[in-house]
């Protein structure tokens, strides 16, 4: 039987955390377990209630939801001197990634209109960063719930579309890769990769030029899409393998876990209480120091819940992608000033990021032809071939819209002669690309 703690437990907790957060006790860490336990079932009554009108607006929608990892608790204690664990609304959330801003914003509307009809309330002012952006970029709805029960326990809901997803995850993406610890501290330790997503938060339509060479020039500086794109590209074909090799059926609780190097863990279970288990087993042996999550997701599918904790599969990240672009545009921009100097490196180093990545799709389609377990299944096969198939089509959209866009006349002679010679050499690139394709 679980043992039960009082307000005053709770309270004389938080003090000793926050006096030793790098020396909890084992048996602190079985009250923040016991703590965890609480929002069993008020945190699945919001999900499903949730997730039902998120589905009846975008059924394409991914839904969410996790209890606060135990490092996240503790960091939260030492940032808040007078924050008592209990009292921490953000323990138990639950998360919507709608497709559209549209979307969110209906959902949103939902959820206040319908109040009086579901099983909790709205506590306090939700803070609605899509209208007014956190500094670093950061929009989405937070809201907090109450329930109408006895147990009167808060969860957390965030409400967002996919685009600010990919943003908010590639923040934490560099975080792990960089320590760039940009979630915590903002721009203090580590200012130009804060600048970088500052930037990304823009939308396209508000980007200028300006923005796009200083995009690139970070990128460049911390060789972003190299040393990013590797790991993406290496967890990608091992967490498919793992992933096509495991039995799913009936099973909807997911643990995750990525330490600093990069390399991700996950396992599936049919229930929260065998989940919850295994999270405790997981975190008092974390040797690595990992980041570990447990997270409930229904109609998953591998590229799913590689968007949803993208920022601990280290898979995939649609961003990558506005990167490329704004390298893309930079290069451009510098061919159609006549910066013939700039150009001379700007130009090839572009293509070294496509080459790259070609060799790793390359590497990706071996491999898809070589599982034996995706020719088992049409499921998973059609989902990596659609996956393979639209990286494809969104690098050769970039690569089209750049060659599209180079201002042409006699003035750019020496400028259009260099491009030619790579070119030549690019398009051997891309005839290899589409032959293996």
């Amino acid at each position: 039987m679980t043992k039960t703690y009082t307000k005053g437990d709770y309270k004389r907790l938080s003090d000793r955390i926050r006096k030793g957060p790098e020396h909890v006790s084992a048996d602190d860490y079985e009250m923040l377990h016991a703590l965890r336990l609480t929002y069993k079932e008020p945190m699945a009554t919001v999900f499903n209630t949730v997730e039902r009108m998120a589905h009846s607006i975008d059924p394409d929608c991914i839904c969410t939801y996790r209890i606060k990892r135990f490092e996240s608790i503790i960091s939260k204690l030492c940032r808040f001197p007078d924050m008592e664990v209990q009292r921490a609304a953000d323990l138990a959330g639950c998360r919507c990634i709608m497709t559209r801003l549209d979307q969110v914003l209906e959902l949103y509307d939902r959820i206040k209109k319908n109040e009086h009809l579901l099983p909790f309330a709205i506590k306090g002012k939700p803070n609605n960063y899509i209208e007014n952006p956190k500094e670093d970029g950061y929009r989405s709805i937070h809201l907090n719930v109450q329930m109408k029960d006895e147990s009167k326990k808060v969860v957390e809901i965030q409400l967002r579309c996919i685009e600010m997803h990919n943003w908010a995850t590639l923040v934490e993406i560099s975080d792990v890769i960089f320590q760039a610890k940009l979630k915590e501290y903002g721009s203090k330790v580590n200012p130009d990769l804060f600048r970088l997503h500052q930037l990304l938060s823009k939308k396209d339509e508000d980007l200028t030029t300006a923005d796009y060479l200083e995009i690139a020039q970070i990128s460049k500086k911390y060789r972003y899409m190299e040393r990013v794109g590797g790991i993406f590209s290496t967890n990608g074909i091992e967490m498919r393998q793992q992933w096509n090799k495991m039995k799913l059926k009936n099973k909807r609780f997911f643990l995750i876990s990525t330490g600093s190097d990069g390399k991700p863990e996950f396992a599936a279970f049919e229930n929260f209480d065998e989940a919850e288990r295994n999270y405790f087993e997981w975190f008092t042996n974390n040797e690595k120091n990992s980041n570990i999550v447990l997270t409930r997701l229904r109609h998953t599918d591998f590229n799913k819940i590689s968007i949803a904790y993208c920022n601990y599969f280290l898979t995939y990240n649609a961003s990558m992608l506005r990167i490329l672009k704004a390298v893309a545009m930079s290069t451009v921009d510098i061919y159609n000033r006549h910066k013939l100097s700039e150009f001379r490196t700007a130009y090839p180093l572009f293509w070294k990021i496509v080459y790259i990545w070609l060799g790793d799709k390359i590497k990706e389609i071996d491999y898809f032809n070589n599982d034996k377990d995706v020719r088992k299944s049409f499921k998973k096969r059609n989902e990596w071939t659609v996956s393979i198939q639209n990286s494809f089509r969104d690098v050769n959209g970039i690569i089209k819209t750049m060659q599209s866009s180079f201002n042409h006349g006699w003035t750019y002679f020496f400028l259009q002669r260099f491009k030619k010679r790579v070119d030549r050499a690019a398009n051997k690139r891309l005839h290899e690309m589409q032959s293996v394709s």
